[in-house]
């Protein structure tokens, strides 16, 4: 059960529930974004632009982790603390089929009674979230025609609110995770090499995954 972002005083968001991962900076983010539209302070809608890019940038890292160990290497790692933006290039060469991998997960999980359930992440989507959120932590203009207007500040807001919210909304109601290839069964694995191949669907791997059982 998360707590709720919502009603939080600026003390509160940063002194409770401090946690430095997708989750935790998600929450401050969220909590930011209510914080500005109950007082109309514009300076925490830039705390929530940066909480809420930290957040994406640790959950691109988290869905690294999980979906390329033990392959991720010391190298590979060091890109992602220097590189954020070929984050994405480096999930997709550690991990070609993550998506397929994600999905197959997530047709185990709804055969399996207790198993969390699994979100599925766009890794494009979330870099171009990153990059709405991160237009609004540089220069952007004379402050007569931006954050001391107050239709900019509206605009501002609903933008950062269309990427911020949805994202805590999925990060508080799944995991981030995958199965591990390595731990699969021969024949569980057999069904997720033919589905990685598009050799079958996901009906199909229902039906195999069904007669083969626990």
């Amino acid at each position: 059960m998360s707590p709720d972002y919502r009603n939080r005083s600026a003390e509160e968001i940063l002194s409770k529930h401090i946690y430095h991962d997708a989750i935790g900076f998600g929450f401050r983010a969220a909590s930011w974004l209510d914080y500005v539209e109950r007082k109309g302070d514009v300076a925490a809608l830039f705390y929530a632009c940066i909480d809420g890019r930290l957040s994406i940038e640790h959950l691109i890292f988290e869905l690294i982790v999980i979906c390329s160990e033990p392959k991720l290497t010391k190298e590979d790692y060091k890109k992602c603390l220097n590189s954020p933006r070929k984050l994405d290039k480096l999930i997709s060469k550690l991990v070609p089929e993550y998506e397929k991998l994600v999905e197959f997960s997530r047709i185990v999980q709804t055969m399996t009674p207790g198993i969390p359930n699994i979100n599925v992440w766009d890794i494009k989507d979330l870099m171009k979230n990153w990059g709405h959120l991160s237009s609004y932590l540089h220069w952007t203009g004379a402050a007569i025609e931006t954050t001391e207007d107050s239709e900019w500040q509206s605009q501002a807001f609903e933008h950062a609110k269309s990427v911020i919210i949805p994202l805590w909304q999925k990060l508080s109601s799944g995991q981030s995770g995958s199965i591990s290839i390595e731990s699969m069964s021969k024949n569980t694995k057999d069904v997720w090499e033919q589905y990685r191949k598009g050799e079958i669907g996901s009906e199909s791997v229902r039906l195999r995954l069904e007669i083969l059982g626990p």
